[in-house]
């Protein structure tokens, strides 16, 4: 199973995220589950790196997959940056269609919700 956390600051604002696991759903290579998620979050990632000047950190297993960790460390102590916002909830909004048509493969917690 896909574990996705997903971390808010003190203004209920996507400060980061993080993914562990396999969704096992088929084989290696042909797990769709698998790739919906990950190219719905690695494209917000390059999305964000590439379209905004927020700093960030990432952590990822390269070797085995099944991990990463992103978080933005600015945003986290209260800036405000709309296009980034505007990227993370979209991220979340299709990861959330995953999780309602393929629930036992991805669970998502949101430790703050929706705003």
């Amino acid at each position: 199973m896909i574990k996705v956390k997903i971390y808010r600051n003190s203004k209920l604002k996507i400060c980061g995220f993080q993914l562990s696991g396999h969704a096992d759903f088929s084989d290696n290579g042909d797990d769709i589950i698998c790739s919906a998620v990950s190219i719905l979050v690695i494209n917000t990632i390059n999305a964000i790196e590439t379209f905004t000047d927020e700093e960030f950190q990432t952590d990822a297993d390269e070797t085995e997959g099944g991990f990463i960790k992103y978080s933005l460390p600015l945003i986290k102590n209260g800036k405000e940056n709309k296009d980034v916002e505007l990227l993370l909830e979209t991220m979340l909004l299709g990861l959330n269609n995953i999780e309602n048509e393929y629930g036992c493969y991805i669970k998502i917690n949101d430790e703050g919700g929706r705003v």
